[in-house]
């Protein structure tokens, strides 16, 4: 999706509209035609207004017509949505590129390589080929654009590192939603949970990385390539013949032995309740609770107690509510209804204050069709953190979504700080509430406010996943000297703080090359 500034909505949907104006191409101008689905009026017109105004040497226009392109601008980043607007055959003779394409390629007054932002995975191959090639060679005659007399900071170079499956930081590989091994991840994966629930966080952590690194290979795994595969990183001898057993049998036999384990499905079913982590499920196994029926009588959800704990003004989400909510709480929420109670909570929010927006995160964000949970990062450019204006915020729309039958518990409410986080300043500004929203059926909901100088980094550092989080902070303190968290970069030598500008400025503030949300799926 494009990269936006907090100045402007996440809403997916608006209805047609027209560009500001279109250019007539000219026969030796690259021609561009912006997609306006997904793209805000805002957005649209600052695209056409980076090619009417800008003063590179790109010989390039906004032209009419879809099929006269070379470039298709578009923010669309699925194969259906796309093909709304033109041909699956079309697409596959065009470079089909995300917003900040153009604005790097005018930003650097070269035409950028243009696999980096294809806007669909399917299409990168043909995106490459089509990509227009830099016809300013020269870089000394490249540097005399509107921004060079004003070189970026050291720390907004772009990584030289480039992007592979090789890499040993998942934060440095395109990892897919769904990839070309997903049978074998999913034989994986019993293992890290098996071991998870056991609390064996070493062992556990050890196949995550491997399941990752699994998720970045780019082809089918063979008998043929698996020597291939030995390469990877966190692929060892013990993963790598588990591996071989898959190509020999087609699965893994330590996989199976598992799920047919009363123990891994009760300590399964336990840790599926809020409440209930490995510790306590293991805790609770050994009592010899085997069911989530064993469960009800053990917590006695029949009791008065389950509708009367409180915290503050709002009922909490305690092990025993939900028991009762399990049915509700288990089942995936369609992107579709992600959306809507995306546009609720926007709607309230702006009875309370209007110009805040809003980013979906999570798995939503990544590209999952259905999701366990809902995560929402909120703010509005002129709170300030200094002042609790943030925390205000929150706390005002939680009362009044909980008033107006909205939300029915909350799970968690309070300031974020990252525990080991350097003590560089007095202000809060996040604040999380995580909650059950009522919208037909009982859902997650977690709210994310954030001041406006915190807002991408805390984009970033919700939209996951887990291991790529994780790595990220690996490569920000190694690599870097950085520690990276929700509330901003710090470097660590002199505790001096960074609030990025968008999410495309976090990468480079940390020297990563940008990757797209889609494929930061670096977990199962």
């Amino acid at each position: 999706m494009s990269k936006r500034s907090p100045s402007t909505s996440d809403s997916e949907s608006a209805p047609s509209r027209k560009r500001k104006r279109s250019v007539s191409p000219q026969s030796d101008s690259v021609r561009l035609y912006i997609v306006d689905a997904k793209l805000d009026p805002s957005d649209i017109h600052q695209l056409v207004s980076l090619v009417e105004d800008s003063h590179t040497q790109l010989d390039i226009c906004i032209c009419p017509q879809v099929e006269d392109a070379d470039v298709i601008i578009t923010a669309v980043r699925m194969r259906k949505r796309l093909e709304r607007h033109l041909g699956w055959d079309l697409a596959k003779q065009k470079a089909i590129v995300t917003p900040q394409w153009l604005k790097d390629s005018i930003t650097q007054n070269k035409f950028l390589p243009c696999g980096q932002y294809a806007a669909l995975g399917e299409l990168h191959d043909e995106t490459e080929k089509h990509c227009p090639e830099d016809v300013c060679s020269n870089t000394e005659e490249c540097t005399h654009t509107k921004h060079s007399s004003s070189p970026p900071p050291r720390h907004l170079s772009p990584s030289t590192t480039q992007i592979t499956h090789r890499h040993r930081y998942a934060c440095m590989r395109h990892s897919p939603l769904i990839c070309h091994n997903q049978d074998l991840v999913n034989e994986f994966a019993v293992l890290y949970r098996h071991r998870d629930l056991e609390g064996w966080e070493i062992r556990a952590l050890s196949y995550e990385r491997t399941i990752a690194a699994l998720k970045a290979y780019p082809r089918v795994i063979t008998n043929e390539n698996v020597d291939d595969v030995a390469k990877l990183p966190f692929i060892g001898e013990k993963a790598l013949f588990k591996v071989k057993e898959y190509l020999r049998i087609g699965h893994i036999p330590e996989a199976r032995t598992i799920l047919t384990s009363q123990r891994y499905q009760s300590l399964t079913a336990f840790t599926s309740i809020h409440g209930i982590g490995p510790a306590t499920a293991r805790k609770l196994y050994s009592m010899n609770l085997r069911t989530l029926e064993d469960l009800d009588a053990y917590y006695d959800v029949h009791s008065p107690s389950t509708s009367t704990s409180t915290s503050k003004d709002f009922p909490l989400l305690t092990t025993q509510v939900a028991l009762v909510l399990r049915n509700d709480l288990s089942q995936k929420i369609p992107r579709e209804e992600v959306e809507a109670m995306r546009d609720i909570v926007m709607d309230e929010l702006g009875k309370i204050k209007k110009g805040c927006v809003c980013t979906i995160t999570g798995g939503y964000r990544r590209g999952k069709q259905e999701s366990n949970d809902v995560d929402i990062v909120l703010t509005h450019p002129d709170l300030d953190s200094g002042k609790g204006e943030v925390k205000a915020l929150a706390e005002k729309l939680l009362k009044r979504l909980y008033e107006q039958g909205l939300i029915t518990h909350v799970t968690h409410l309070s300031s974020f700080r990252d525990p080991n986080k350097l003590r560089t300043s007095h202000r809060n500004s996040i604040e999380k509430a995580l909650t059950v929203f009522r919208h037909g059926k009982s859902r997650r909901l977690d709210l994310i406010f954030a001041a406006p100088e915190a807002y991408w980094s805390t984009v970033v550092g919700w939209t996951g996943s887990k291991l790529f989080e994780r790595d990220l902070r690996l490569w920000a303190k190694q690599e870097h000297g950085m520690k990276f968290d929700s509330e901003g970069i710090t470097r660590l030598h002199d505790s001096k703080q960074f609030f990025p500008k968008s999410e495309y400025e976090v990468f480079r503030f940390l020297g990563l090359e940008w990757i797209d949300p889609e494929w930061r799926n670096a977990d199962v």
